[in-house]
């Protein structure tokens, strides 16, 4: 055997390896509540069933009120309400292994004229923006 055949089999070994791993990540039903929904086919969307079992790849909704716990490996994984998106993410940010929603402090709100002065101020508000213009008017009292 010379090395491009040795190559090629080690490569179709690994890829065959991979696809087999990511086939084996099923995701089985354990509990239903509420409304959640799955993406059956483009566009149609058909409720979960207890047992039915899910791959990572597949599209889940749940309402509002409503939860599903699904089983990888004897672990169980509860998705939350009001969640969308493909299995293996939505568990990932149940598992707490991905940051999900909007936290406290995640937002940036720096304007442009902060960029370039290097400052930081306060939000401006109505009643702070009006006593700034009284500064700047000549008041004959």
């Amino acid at each position: 055997m010379n090395k491009k055949s040795l190559l090629v089999i080690a490569l179709g070994f690994i890829m065959s390896a991979s696809i087999f791993a990511a086939a084996t990540d099923t995701f089985k039903v354990k509990k239903v509540t509420g409304k959640v929904t799955y993406e059956a086919t483009p566009g149609n969307w058909a409720n979960v069933t207890v047992g039915q079992e899910l791959s990572a790849s597949t599209v889940l909704n749940t309402s509002l009120n409503s939860s599903v716990v699904v089983a990888l490996d004897d672990n169980d994984i509860t998705i939350k309400a009001m969640q969308k998106g493909t299995v293996d993410t939505l568990v990932a940010a149940s598992a707490g292994t991905a940051k999900a929603g909007i936290k406290k402090g995640g937002l940036k709100t720096k304007s442009v004229g902060d960029e370039v002065t290097g400052a930081s101020k306060g939000t401006a508000t109505a009643s702070s923006r009006a006593s700034e213009a009284k500064e700047d008017v000549d008041w004959d009292e």
